[in-house]
């Protein structure tokens, strides 16, 4: 397998097109996106333009479970991330901006 010099992925990613929340430290206030893509170290989400995210900020982000999963055996999966890259380029016209995180 060749790996192109740009490449900065150490681990497969699978399409993932999930709800996500997380808590935001600086502003004090929790959002919500969708995740497209997640891998053992880290993932891509997609968040509202107006969520002021930064490079190298720390945010946990929780995956939910099913909407009719509330049994204790479904818990929501919460990752220790650090974001890696925001990209506001492309899905600007949307209103959304690509945000890659490395699970900590």
């Amino acid at each position: 397998m060749v790996v192109a010099d740009n490449e900065r992925r150490i681990a497969k990613r699978y399409k993932l097109d999930w709800p996500v929340n997380f808590w935001h430290e600086s502003t004090q206030r929790n959002y919500t996106g969708r995740s497209d893509n997640i891998s053992v170290s880290g993932a891509l989400i997609q968040l509202p333009l107006t969520v002021p995210i930064r490079l190298n900020e720390k945010i946990e982000i929780k995956f939910p479970t099913p909407e009719n999963k509330d049994e204790p055996q479904y818990p929501n999966k919460v990752f220790s991330a650090k974001v890696v890259r925001v990209n506001r380029g492309q899905s600007i016209l949307e209103g959304n901006q690509s945000v890659a995180v490395q699970f900590t």
